[in-house]
């Protein structure tokens, strides 16, 4: 009995050492092999949220940069060029205390992007538009519902930089 409880227990222990994991696979752009530098132009922003073309330029940036095989550099040495817009951000409420007081909201984001031979300027690629939404709580100040929704505009702003990265890479 002593050493079917060990065996056991030494089966567990194998089976936990050696049990399949979730990771996140890294992957790479196929892009044709003329390709080889990527310039990420300054987005342009339409929305009312001042740094928001910023903080996805920034986000798009460090995501290829991470993960693309293409080296970034400024537009005249570039093969290609990714352009995005910020077509839209609104708020709503999500979740209410009262029907006139809010104690969670949403912030969504509309966006539109495209890759263009530098060369060329010939549009290579266009992008539907691209969705995404994040809530955030209302704080006990203005100041602190800010910073919520500063805080949900980036997670939207390094959501969007996976999305389009991802896109991307799936165009060809």
């Amino acid at each position: 009995m002593k050493n079917t409880k060990g065996l056991i227990l030494i089966l567990l222990i194998v089976l936990f050492l050696s049990a399949c994991g979730y990771h996140r696979q890294e992957t790479e752009v196929q892009l044709p092999s003329w390709i080889r530098t990527v310039y990420i132009a300054p987005w342009k922003n339409n929305s009312t949220e001042l740094h928001l073309g910023q903080w996805v330029t920034q986000e798009l940036r460090e995501e290829f940069l991470r993960d693309s095989g293409l080296e970034l550099v400024p537009r005249d040495q570039a093969d290609i060029i990714l352009e995005g817009t910020i077509e839209s951000a609104y708020t709503t409420g999500l979740s209410y205390v009262r029907y006139d007081v809010s104690v969670e909201r949403r912030i969504g984001v509309e966006c539109s992007v495209r890759l263009v031979d530098a060369k060329t300027g010939k549009e290579i690629w266009k992008s539907p538009p691209i969705y995404r939404e994040e809530g955030f709580y209302v704080g006990k100040s203005l100041m602190k519902t800010e910073g919520f929704k500063e805080n949900a505009l980036k997670k939207i702003s390094q959501d969007l930089a996976e999305i389009i990265h991802h896109r991307v890479a799936g165009v060809y």
